[in-house]
């Protein structure tokens, strides 16, 4: 998972709000487990988990299984582990790649498609669907199977990549959403599978290994798409990924043979209407709406939309609508429900989903708004600001790797997670000091701290939930993860919109109001600095300093913001319980 942000979408696109749904986080959950019912002072009631038919198996729903000969713990020999583990490394960073490496060209594809006004759809439509499919990819891979769910995406992926090669914008758009349905899958089952291959003790370091992979796409899809538009085409950009998603589900489709006994199998014994039979159409519909509802309102209210519209207003009622009717059909309706929402009641599962909300909200915030605050405070160029995040990167693939190398070594990760919470805790404390007298080497290495600790976390967390849901809940675990992470970016990074702007305006209206005799001009200035960040360079010389001093009192608005979502998140990652991390997939 990455937490790398696109710095070069937040340079060259002006304009104050996000375009786009930053959810590069969504890659690092992974279920695999132990028992429930071991631990102490546990709010689920054993009977209520075993209601559900979660099972491979046909009639069975087993809280724990045997896997047929284990290779050394694992799943696979090692040649076909290492083919399917790589495979799904590079779906995870296509998934990444794809996100940033077209909002990187927004500008370029708008003008040539002359749809300049409807620029954000084009990010945007991979972004939401991404988001709000993710959390039922769980439970259909429970009953059709892990491979071909996987296979499918593959497919999907490769079948919006080839819609997006068109002259039309909206045809460009359907083609981002499907891509964003399959890169959605590709992420999340491709995480679940790890966890169907690999030993509890293992786990971490594979998915330090996966943060990586992501945190790589996510930082070279601007660098890439930049050099295929100028050379081939922005239409290559789509073209170059197809044969990719076609080759990992090859692959997949040949080495991706799990042991008997594994749940990654699917249901057994039944044809694909009995399947879909299974499938809670109805509680699905109801979590994706309010998901795209929400996501929407999120990602255009304030920009396209203003928050105290009728639109706005009847786009968030109606999501809380149907998030209320999502849990009422998963609690007394569904008889699979695609999330056991039981679950939240163990607290371990509640505690490191509230731990990724809050963590993911804050750091967000503060990879979005740090690169504006280079760009309109510090005057940096597009080239400097870029530089300054790439230490960040380092940084997450430092976290990731140490996490799952400790839990591989001593078994642990409570301590560890205590201590990755300080680390976050005075990394977004050290953003809120940044100012313009802070040196060149303290800017390259200001966003470090937060990135070390965040990237532990989400391993952490990973380890964490293993180790506190029976196997049969694995899938449906992830899903919970999914749906804390895709909504606390999209929500921390509006949030810290929010706040940004509405300082930014109190500022700018009380600063340049007192500067400018005319009204008109006044009003002028104000409406140009709030639309362009970059305005500040080309503003009246006797409101340059005004306008950056507001720009730096609405960016450390949105720091606070960001430093409080964290500290809550380390608070809620402190009622975590350590549960045992097994060697085997058998739980020896």
């Amino acid at each position: 998972m990455s937490t790398e942000p696109n710095s070069r979408a937040c340079e060259q696109h002006h304009h104050l709000h996000p375009n786009v749904i930053h959810d590069s986080s969504a890659d690092s959950a992974g279920i695999i487990a132990s028992e429930l019912a071991a631990e102490d002072g546990s709010l689920l009631n054993n009977n209520i988990l075993k209601s559900h038919s979660y099972g491979a198996i046909e009639g069975e729903t087993p809280d724990s299984y045997e896997i047929d000969d284990p290779h050394g713990g694992y799943a696979l020999p090692k040649r076909q582990l290492i083919t399917v583990v790589s495979s799904l490394f590079m779906a995870s960073f296509l998934a990444a790649l794809d996100v940033t490496v077209v909002t990187t060209l927004l500008t370029i594809i708008a003008s040539e498609l002359k749809a300049v006004k409807n620029i954000s759809w084009i990010a945007t439509s991979y972004l939401l669907s991404s988001s709000a499919f993710q959390p039922i990819f769980g439970k259909l891979s429970d009953i059709f199977g892990r491979k071909f769910i996987l296979i499918g995406c593959s497919l999907m992926f490769g079948i919006g990549c080839t819609i997006c090669v068109t002259d039309s914008l909206w045809w460009l758009v359907i083609g981002r959403f499907i891509t964003g349905w399959g890169g959605s899958g590709l992420t999340a089952v491709g995480t679940i599978t790890m966890s169907d291959l690999i030993p509890l003790r293992d786990r971490g370091l594979y998915q330090g290994l996966a943060n990586i992979c992501y945190a790589l796409g996510a930082a070279s899809g601007g660098f890439i798409g930049g050099i295929v538009a100028d050379t081939l085409g922005w239409k290559y950009v789509f073209i170059l990924q197809v044969p990719l998603a076609i080759i990992v589900g090859i692959a997949i489709y040949l080495n991706l043979n799990l042991p008997a006994g594994s749940p990654g199998l699917g249901a057994h014994g039944q044809d694909i209407w009995q399947k879909l039979k299974r499938v809670d159409f109805l509680g699905s519909f109801c979590l994706i709406s309010s998901l795209m509802l929400f996501l929407t309102a999120a990602s255009l209210g304030g920009r396209d939309i203003a928050f105290s519209s009728n639109l706005f207003i009847s786009l968030v009622a109606a999501s809380f609508v149907l998030l209320f009717a999502f849990l009422y059909v998963e609690a007394y309706v569904s008889e699979e429900p695609i999330i056991p929402i039981e679950l939240l009641a163990n607290r371990t599962v509640l505690a490191s989903s509230l731990t990724n909300w809050f963590y993911t909200m804050g750091i967000f915030a503060i990879l979005f708004y740090v690169p504006v605050y280079f760009t309109s405070v510090l005057y940096l160029s597009a080239t400097e600001n870029g530089l300054r995040l790439v230490p960040n990167f380092f940084g997450v693939s430092l976290g990731s790797l140490s996490a799952g190398y400790y839990m591989k070594r001593t078994g642990r990760y409570y301590n560890l997670a205590v201590a990755a919470g300080i680390l976050a805790i005075f990394g977004s404390y050290r953003v809120t000091l940044l100012d313009t007298q802070t040196s060149t080497w303290q800017q390259y290495l200001m966003l470090i701290p937060q990135g070390l600790g965040y990237s532990c976390i989400l391993t952490i967390t990973l380890l964490a939930l293993i180790a506190a849901t029976p196997m049969k809940y694995q899938a449906c675990t992830t899903s919970i993860q999914y749906t804390f992470r895709s909504t606390g970016s999209t929500l921390g990074v509006s949030a810290a919109s929010a706040i940004f702007e509405t300082v930014l305006g109190s500022s700018l209206q009380r600063r340049i109001m007192n500067l400018v005799k005319d009204p008109e001009e006044a009003r002028n200035i104000i409406a140009k600095a709030l639309e362009d960040t970059n305005y500040v360079h080309e503003a009246p010389k006797y409101v340059r300093e005004a306008i950056r001093t507001s720009y730096d009192e609405g960016c450390r608005g949105a720091f606070y913001f960001a430093s409080v979502a964290v500290v809550i998140g380390v608070i809620s990652s402190l009622f975590m319980r350590e549960h045992k991390l097994h060697t085997s997939l058998n739980r020896d």
